[in-house]
């Protein structure tokens, strides 16, 4: 029994030291959580700084480029309506426009796996979708530029001499029914392209607004 009692306070003393022990680990690893955590939230935050200078930058870009689908619709109509191929063979036909955004920044969040981390979910949402709402233009965009090219090729063997602008005799190009076609699908596609730019200018306008309201 003595030699018992000898050993309980040496077994107490082990006890506090094996508590203090993993405690002082607990503490180190919820210090470690808390500056892992706190370098994330850095890092997020110099990303959607950068990536608020890209939407300004992609909203300045795509009014732009919408004024460019618009100009090339009308260099359409006029084209049609004044049967001149001075003005076919200008914006009606060798214009092009398809919309580059900057995406630098926001592909550095989405590879960097810091895009789940944003603690703005609606913020979160709009960074997430706006690859597709960006596709989509890029897509109505390309089918125009198809029918574009289309038109050109048509042009060219029909044979009219697009180059003398002295000639004004350009019903051939007007009496050829896949030449107004062509012309015409172009001129429905230029049309939804500026409708989707339109909704993905309204995107950025709502990301703008949130980076606002988070930074």
């Amino acid at each position: 029994m003595p030699h018992e009692h000898g050993n309980r306070p040496h077994f107490g003393k082990s006890m506090k030291e094996a508590a203090v022990i993993v405690f002082s680990i607990l503490v180190a690893f919820t210090l470690d959580a808390w500056w892992e955590r706190l370098e994330v939230d850095r890092d997020i935050q110099e990303v959607l700084q950068a990536i608020r200078v890209e939407v300004n930058s992609n909203v300045v870009n795509l009014e732009g480029s919408i004024s460019h689908h618009e100009d090339i619709r009308a260099a359409i109509g006029k084209a049609l309506q004044s049967m001149s191929s001075e003005e076919i063979h200008g914006e009606a036909v060798i214009d092009v426009e398809v919309f580059e955004p900057n995406t630098g920044a926001l592909d550095t969040l989405v590879s960097a796996g810091l895009l789940g981390n944003i603690e703005d979910g609606d913020l979160r949402v709009l960074l997430g979708s706006f690859a597709g709402a960006g596709g989509d233009l890029r897509e109505r965009e390309l089918r125009a530029v198809m029918f574009r090219d289309a038109a050109r090729e048509r042009i060219a063997a029909i044979g009219i001499p697009i180059w003398d602008s002295a000639r004004q005799d350009r019903s051939p190009l007007y009496q050829d029914i896949e030449m107004l076609n062509l012309l015409t699908m172009r001129n429905a596609e230029e049309r939804d392209s500026i409708e989707s730019a339109r909704r993905l200018l309204s995107h950025l306008s709502r990301i703008s607004s949130r980076l606002d309201a988070v930074l």
